[in-house]
């Protein structure tokens, strides 16, 4: 049997179960990413439903988004002449968003790598507006706990010309969700101030912007050369972004500094307790920060509440479920280690959703399962119970 025949019968008999209302579909044979993303493809197209891909791990994502855009892409050229194809492609927006884990481990005093930060916040703010056709992200990154999608949208901001919003409070939320403060501007992530002018690079644009203020209201917005810092064009409307999926000032930072010396209070903490607060009290962060904050800026949520009415695929679920259950042992182990040594630490029922409300989750949706083994892997999946 030919690829396309093979293909064609998986296609019809998945979509067959999604149309019975089957909560959880199997779907065995398919060995690599590029056929499993080929199926995926086509079955969004038909079904119109947003796919959430899970896989095990941050290493599969690239692949992943790839030969799902190479698939989405192709589908939509199709037939269309080539001065059509590149006029699509010149203007299109991406469908497929890509929600890495934090790999850090979050007990070693050590910060999340920035671009894994930024690619987080620009994925959960784009969600907390809408859903693309595709998401791809780790099993870890399906049990961190976030913002939810209402606070994460306020980590941004949208300016339109000719409305109100104020300089300051642009000013603070860009020092907040993790912009730097330069003059001049070169790199994503970046602003500058002079006067009522205000430039900024959001990680989601090609270019910097150049934002004139009259008072509170947004007198012009251009875009703008980083080397030559001259305007190449005029804007109606802007996105900016957010570097981090969460916000910290300095005064989150004091309050902090109160909180922690009330939580961690014995006297085994004292001498780990006191190097994150002598730079906490003066409203300065210090490394590991990130897995810290939560005691006075609760994340309560997860990349469940930003999804509604998908389809989640878990490729290779006996891989995933031994990651999760090797993930929740080790964090407990490590949480328990580093309190009998006197460090400090969130517990990791403050940072991850618990083996109880993961599975909580997953009873509320549809899913995919996909094996390359069939009947062999489905066999040892039922060792396993998270999912």
């Amino acid at each position: 049997m030919t690829f396309a025949t093979e293909t064609t019968d998986e296609l019809k008999s998945l979509r067959d179960e999604l149309k019975r209302g089957s909560r959880i579909i199997s779907l065995s044979g398919l060995t690599s990413i590029a056929s499993k993303a080929f199926i995926l493809s086509k079955l969004q197209a038909e079904t119109q439903k947003t796919f959430v891909v899970v896989a095990d791990s941050n290493k599969e994502l690239e692949t992943w988004e790839c030969d799902l855009d190479f698939w989405v892409q192709s589908s939509k050229v199709k037939g269309q002449s080539s001065e059509e194809n590149q006029s699509q492609t010149k203007h299109q927006t991406s469908q497929i968003a890509s929600l890495p884990s934090m790999e850090s481990d979050v007990y070693a005093g050590i910060s999340p790598h920035a671009e894994t930060l930024e690619k987080r916040a620009l994925t959960l703010w784009n969600l907390s507006f809408s859903q693309p056709n595709f998401v791809v992200t780790s099993a870890k990154s399906l049990i961190t706990k976030t913002l939810s999608p209402e606070e994460t949208r306020k980590l941004g901001a949208i300016l339109k010309r000719d409305e109100d919003f104020p300089p300051e409070e642009l000013l603070e939320k860009l020092a907040a969700s993790g912009y730097v403060r330069e003059e001049p501007i070169k790199n994503i992530g970046e602003f500058s101030v002079r006067g009522g002018i205000i430039d900024v690079w959001s990680p989601d644009a090609e270019n910097p912007v150049r934002i004139e203020f009259f008072g509170d209201t947004v007198d012009s917005i251009r875009e703008f050369d980083a080397e030559t810092q001259l305007s190449t064009n005029q804007l109606k409307e802007i996105r900016i972004v957010p570097m981090r999926p969460f916000s910290a000032s300095a005064k989150d930072f004091k309050d902090w500094a109160f909180f922690a010396r009330e939580r961690f209070s014995d006297e085994k903490f004292a001498r780990n307790l006191s190097d994150r607060t002598q730079f906490a009290a003066e409203g300065e962060d210090f490394s590991g920060w990130e897995f810290l904050i939560p005691l006075v800026k609760p994340q309560t949520s997860s990349v469940f509440n930003f999804l509604k009415d998908c389809i989640f695929v878990f490729d290779e679920p006996a891989m995933i479920e031994q990651t999760l259950a090797t993930f929740y042992e080790n964090t407990e182990n490590h949480f328990a280690q580093i309190t009998e040594q006197g460090e400090i630490g969130l517990q990791p029922n403050e940072l991850f959703l618990s083996i109880e409300e993961l599975r909580e989750k997953l009873e509320e949706t549809k899913r995919i399962e996909l094996r390359a083994l069939g009947k062999t892997a489905a066999q040892t999946d039922e060792e396993f119970q998270a999912l």
